[in-house]
């Protein structure tokens, strides 16, 4: 299980949609997520993502990242 942490649009390429804010864990779907970006987390090749509150959950529910505010 890897550690999250409030988004924070600093961790990406400034151009980038992580930093603009939209969730990058949906992939593909991503322009469709209307999901404001909560949570920051590094992804299994230690890249940065984002994710929305409904991404935050299901990632926590697979037991992918921890709860926020559960990381060091």
């Amino acid at each position: 299980m890897k550690p999250s942490q409030t988004f924070d649009p600093d961790l990406y390429d400034a151009d980038s949609p992580a930093a603009q804010g939209r969730c990058t864990h949906h992939g593909g779907a991503a322009a469709e997520c209307t999901g404001e970006a909560v949570v920051s987390f590094q992804d299994e090749d230690g890249t940065w993502q984002s994710g929305c509150s409904l991404a935050l959950e299901q990632l926590v529910e697979d037991d992918a990242i921890e709860p926020l505010g559960q990381g060091a």
